[in-house]
């Protein structure tokens, strides 16, 4: 029989009510929330009286019920293996290349992409990486050790972009044969995003070697990954000479499109001397740690130029108008999952310009494509741009992309991650309102909302929900037996462009690894 609620019972939780909200009182919300939960729930019966005072959260868990969908995840767990099993396929001698390299694609006709990219090479290799860390198998070394000989052979090979010995020149190439000989065709050169993407990913890799720190490790790290000599004769070393002496120069974009300065050739330099700088200053390389550190802080000066003052959105590109273009772009959700930021600090995925970016990225596709059908709320596929005209093969008119589709839910598994993790206030503001108001229309501004919250539970599981949207696009629109290609067509939802894209599968294995995480921070 549940005890009666009486007056005295009752003042005893609005005097918690009030201690709760009144900050002079040298008491933490968290311990007052365990005060409560633990002493006040023996006098009253929290059911029914705890939600009228605004009491639910103490009553039972202060987070967010897990929205996870068992069967997507399960869909998920096997097309990772899957993504998995393809990086393997299209790596090295297998995929008709040399050792160490990744292959774009298998397809060699409509569209021939059967070279190795730097920019993809760095991405793929990261999610090999990214294994090893969590699972610790060491057998999975050899990769990065064959990667990293590889890389270091091509920075020695001279290119239309230049040669090593002319200002290293030659590490702003794009692309080279499989055989690791120099392309030689037209293309948009140089892409100054390589050599950041390859020093961060090989840079991971010198500080798990580090870590574990036998004398074969450190020897390693010493003779192949950074030497502090100058000329610079080490593979991550010459990377970040490279991205420290350019990062300001014109330079094309990640599509390959636009010759001039990007967001996501900047925050990828940026995460490149801001990680060299640590790995230098470990090697006692302190002049080095210097100078990357200088031109990191002046980096992240020049990033907010990027960001609109108007509503907060980061845009992809300086001046996008002059290019007929909103500078809504894929370029940055991926710059920011490729930055590493945490939390909702600078560039992090559950910062106000991030959040305010993505909703804006996102609703520039609902009326672009077909197979979206006009979508007003939920998740729908998107491209690199509205205004693209690259159809997978030629000039026409572009498509969705797997890959970008998949980005928007990663960087929203990794905000997800820091809001329930941490328990984290959202804070309701200018530029991030429009974003939190596409899941309850009452917010406004300069509203706090706390993990005590149910409002606050509501907008963590409604994200949470918008996120899994895209996941579904994907699964909807998968090729035969899970196959990931380039693009889907806009009006078919048929897979096109290049077949088995080697980025689609590094994207989707290392989204699904951040999913997981987020829907385990739920419990």
């Amino acid at each position: 029989m549940p005890r009666r609620v009486t007056w005295g019972r009752l003042a005893l939780a609005v005097i918690a009510v009030l201690l709760y909200c009144i900050p002079q009182f040298a008491i933490t919300r968290d311990a007052l929330n365990s005060i409560i939960t633990n002493r006040v729930k023996q006098f009253i019966p929290f059911d029914g009286v705890s939600e009228s005072l605004g009491l639910s959260g103490w009553a039972g868990s202060s987070v967010a019920k897990n929205p996870c969908d068992a069967t997507l995840s399960a869909w998920i767990e096997d097309e990772a293996a899957l993504s998995w099993k393809k990086i393997s396929e299209q790596t090295g001698p297998a995929a008709g290349a040399l050792e160490g390299f990744v292959i774009a694609s298998p397809s060699t006709k409509d569209p021939d992409y059967l070279y190795t990219w730097t920019r993809d090479s760095a991405i793929v290799t990261s999610a090999i990486l990214e294994k090893l860390i969590r699972t610790g198998d060491t057998a999975l070394e050899a990769s990065l050790r064959l990667y990293a000989y590889s890389q270091k052979s091509l920075q020695q090979v001279c290119n239309p972009s230049g040669c090593f010995e002319d200002g290293m020149h030659g590490l702003g190439e794009p692309k080279y044969n499989v055989d690791g000989t120099a392309f030689t065709g037209p293309w948009g050169r140089p892409q100054r995003d390589g050599p950041a993407l390859r020093a961060i990913t090989l840079i991971g890799f010198a500080d798990y070697l580090l870590e574990r720190g036998t004398p074969q490790d450190i020897a390693f790290v010493k003779s192949h990954l950074y030497a502090s000599t100058l000329p610079a004769d080490s593979v991550i070393k010459a990377d970040l000479e490279y991205v420290a002496r350019y990062w300001k120069e014109h330079s094309f974009d990640l599509w390959e499109e636009i010759d001039g300065h990007h967001f996501f050739t900047y925050i990828a330099s940026l995460a490149a001397l801001s990680r060299g700088a640590t790995l230098a200053t470990k090697l006692d390389d302190s002049h080095a740690a210097q100078f990357y550190t200088t031109q990191a802080l002046q980096i992240e000066a020049e990033l907010h130029s990027f960001v609109s003052p108007e509503d907060g959105v980061i845009l992809g590109y300086k001046e996008p108008k002059q290019f007929n273009r909103t500078g809504l772009d894929a370029a940055v959700p991926l710059g920011v999952l490729i930055s590493g930021s945490g939390g909702a600090d600078k560039w992090g995925p559950a910062s106000d310009h991030v959040l305010a970016t993505l909703k804006a990225y996102v609703d520039s596709f609902r009326e672009e494509y077909k197979i979206n059908g006009g979508e007003r709320q939920l998740a729908v596929a998107t491209g690199r741009y509205a205004e693209d005209v690259y159809d997978g093969i030629g000039i026409s008119i572009g498509n969705p992309w797997y890959l970008t589709t998949l980005s928007v839910s990663h960087v929203i598994a990794r905000a997800l991650q820091y809001y329930t993790s941490n328990q984290a206030p959202i804070w309701i503001n200018h530029i991030n309102k429009p974003f939190w108001a596409q899941f309850d229309k009452k917010i406004h501004l300069g509203e706090v909302l706390t993990h005590h919250d149910k409002r606050w539970r509501h907008l963590i599981s409604e994200l949470a929900r918008w996120s899994e949207g895209f996941w579904q696009v994907v699964q909807k629109y998968q090729g035969i037996n899970g196959q990931l290609d380039e693009q889907i067509n806009r009006d078919t939802g048929h897979p096109q462009g290049a077949k088995n894209l080697t980025w689609s599968y590094a994207a989707f294995y290392l989204a699904s690894l951040d999913r997981a995480d987020a829907c385990s921070s739920f419990n």
